[in-house]
Order: C-alpha cells, then structure tokens, then sequence
C-alpha cells in the first residue's frame, strides 16, 4: 500500500514539473488556442523534462530530442528557426539536469543507503523527483514575465548567433551520455559547465532583445526631436514674421499702388512658402507622425514629391516602434533612389497607410527611380559605398513585419518601386 502511495506521488510530481516546464516554453513561444493541441504538446513536455538519464544510454536521449521537437509543433505557434532555437537551448539543460540527479542523488546516495530495502528504496526515488521539479519552479519563477516579446524582437540573425553557443553544449551532452566512463564523477563538470552555459545564452537573449529594443527607441527619440526642433524653429521664423508684418504689409501697399499686382502676389507667394508649417499632423500617434513629418521634411528640402495618404488614429495591436521601423526604412531607401533622378520633376513618393479598429495594419509605398535593381538570393542589395554598414534597412523591415505573421511582398520595374505590407490582428504581440 505505501509502494502505490508514493509511486502515485511520483507521477503527480512528474506531471506538476512537466507543467512549469511547459510555462517556461510558453514564455518564449505563443501558445496555440486549440485546447486539445495545447494539451498533447503539455502531455509530451511532460514526458520531455522528466525522462531518465542514465550512463551510456543512447536510447532515451535519442528518443527525447524528437518528442521535444513534437511538442513544439504541436502547442505553439513560431517560425521553424526559432522552435530550433529553443530546443537548441532547453534539451542540453534537460538533458544535464537529469542525469545529474539521477547519478549523483540515485546512484551515489539511495542505491547504498536502500541497499535491500525496496520500499525505502521506492520513497527516496520518488522524493528524488521534487529535485528537477524545483529546478523547473525556479526557472519558471525567474522567467516570469521576461521573455514576453523576446522570440519577436530577435533578428535572425541573433538567433543564428544563439544556435551557434547552444550547439556546441547539444554536442558534449550527447558525447557525455553515449561515452559515459566507468567513473561518472568525470562528466559532472561538464553537464554543469552545460546547463550554466545555456543558462547564460538565455539571458543573453534577454539582452540582445532588451539592447535592440532601446536601439529602436533611441531612433524614433531622435526623430523625435527633431520634429519638434522644426516646430520650434517654425515658430521662431513666425514670430519674426510678425514682428516684421508692417513692414510686409507696406512692400504689398507699394506694389498695389504702382499697379504691380504681379510683383505683389509673388512676394504673397514667396511669404507662403518661408512660412508654411512644418508641423503636418498625419495621425494622432506622435512618435509615428514625428517620424512622418521628418521624412517629409527631408523629402521637400530634396525636391521630392512626397504623397501622404495615412489613416493611423491609434495602433491597436502593432507596436509603435515597429511601425517607425517599418516607415523610417522604408521612407530612407525611398528617397535615396529618388536622389538619383536627375530630373526633380520626376522625383516621387507615394505612402498609404491605415491601421483599423476591426483588425489590420496596412501600408504602401511606391517611389520613381532609375537604374538596375540589385537582387541576390531574395535580398536587396544596396548601392552605397559603406556597404557593410548599409544593406540592412528591408531586413529589418521584414523582421518587424515577420513579428505579427504578416506579409510584405516587393514589386518593382526600370521605373518604380514598391513595398506592400500587410498585418492582421491576429499576430499581435505584447511587448
């Protein structure tokens, strides 16, 4: 009776550690709505993080790897390369964790001190599981709200990065266990020395994500600024027009009087133009119109025809540092090909976008330009002479877009050149 008492507690703690196991996954990656799918992948994390580890056991380990490539698939949702990433990350430290505890608690502690003593045996091995249990606990606990929009902020390439320092911990785990030597005590430094390595790649994401998540900030605070540098200049110039109204008022006096009604609507023209206002409200978000009004600016000061057909009262579920990263790359490369066309008049930008309150973010911009568009393996090469530190503008663009699931499609011919983007709701994100 005491054996199926504490055997059954073994099994609720199995599945007590496979459900924190399966909160620290779903920090990362978004978690399906099918409840029947969420429960199978729990299921097989489950069986995933409490699998026994022994010496020299090919079997077990082999059999992990796809079960744990399985739940993945079947409970989130996430690109393949990051599903990788995480398995990347999380199987050498499962892996790690039991064998430790499995040879150092099971074989070196309760297998001498239950020496023929079955059920004493049965009890420390069941109490032996609260040990990995705790570990998941605590990790979970860490994690707690920190990984939330990690996964999204990620370029693929920082993730390549990742992949490249958990590999190298994946290799010497299997080589532990597959050649485990007689004396195991030899392999325990290097389990540790793999689960703290990955531990470290994981708050390495932390902070690769939290230092491109600051980058973007910092740029769209210098868009900022200047925007509201242009406001403030603009309203110095109209404070020295006031100032110097009389004296305006009395050049246009002097052209009526002389019958010169030519010369005095130019001087109104050329008055217009020193004093339009810069200040253009485009949407009511203020970093994503500062971002618009300085693009413009730069636009006008080059001689670009830049159209503007934007309908953004709010951005319900698209976080407003991607949109400036989509709009500033997109509105950067524009205008640098409109530079290249020697004839102004033929120097054109056309941007529509609009973000709904029933679900989507779309957006659209076509520029003129002239010469050969460069194309390689799907990427956009650039044309600037720094071209390691140039090239990456589209990169990012689709990065942001690949973030909520959307889709960003590219057409261009000898002539113009256009960016279409779309995103649903239903791939947002919290930041």
């Amino acid at each position: 009776m005491i054996e199926t008492v504490w055997n059954t507690f073994g099994t609720i703690s199995y599945f007590i550690e496979g459900y924190f196991f399966y909160r620290v996954i779903g920090g990362f990656l978004e978690q399906k709505e099918n409840r029947i799918l969420r429960l199978s992948a729990y299921i097989f994390g489950s069986m995933v993080c409490t699998i026994v580890i022994f010496p020299q056991d090919p079997v077990n380990i082999t059999l992990n790897l796809p079960l744990f490539f399985l739940m993945l698939v079947l409970g989130f949702r996430e690109k393949m390369l990051v599903r990788i990433s995480i398995i990347l990350m999380f199987f050498p430290i499962i892996i790690a964790v039991n064998f430790l505890v499995v040879d150092i608690i099971g074989h070196m502690v309760i297998v001498p001190v239950t020496a023929g003593n079955e059920t004493l045996n049965i009890i420390l091995s069941n109490l032996m599981n609260l040990l990995p249990l705790g570990f998941w606990y605590g990790f979970q606990k860490i994690l707690k709200n920190r990984a939330e929009g990690i996964v999204r902020t990620l370029y693929n390439k920082a993730w390549y990065l990742l992949d490249m320092v958990c590999l190298a911990s994946l290799c010497a785990v299997i080589s532990f266990v597959y050649y485990t030597p007689a004396q195991t005590y030899k392999v325990w430094i290097g389990m540790t020395a793999c689960i703290l390595t990955n531990i470290g790649s994981i708050w390495l994401v932390f902070y690769m994500a939290k230092s491109i998540r600051a980058d973007m900030e910092g740029k769209n605070l210098k868009l900022q600024r200047d925007y509201y540098g242009q406001l403030e200049e603009n309203q110095l110039k109209l404070r020295k027009f006031k100032h110097d109204m009389n004296n305006h008022f009395l050049v246009v006096s002097g052209l009526l009087e002389e019958g010169k009604t030519e010369e005095a609507k130019e001087y109104f023209a050329k008055l217009s133009r020193q004093f339009e206002t810069k200040g253009r409200n485009f949407c009511k978000d203020s970093v994503v119109n500062a971002v618009l009004n300085t693009k413009y600016e730069e636009a006008a000061r080059l001689g670009i025809d830049c159209q503007y057909q934007v309908d953004i009262d709010s951005l319900l579920f698209v976080d407003s540092l991607d949109v400036c990263t989509i709009l500033a790359n997109t509105l950067d490369n524009a205008v640098e090909a409109c530079q290249k066309i020697e004839n102004k008049e033929k120097r054109k930008i056309s941007v529509k976008a609009r973000c709904t309150e029933n679900g989507y973010f779309s957006y659209e911009i076509t520029n003129t330009k002239i010469g050969e568009t460069k194309e390689r393996k799907g990427k956009f090469l650039t044309t600037k002479e720094q071209k390691e530190s140039h090239g990456y503008g589209l990169e990012n663009v689709r990065a942001a877009v690949e973030r909520y699931k959307g889709t960003m499609s590219i057409q261009y011919n000898e002539e113009s050149f256009c960016v279409t983007i779309f995103i649903a709701a239903s791939g947002k994100w919290s930041p």
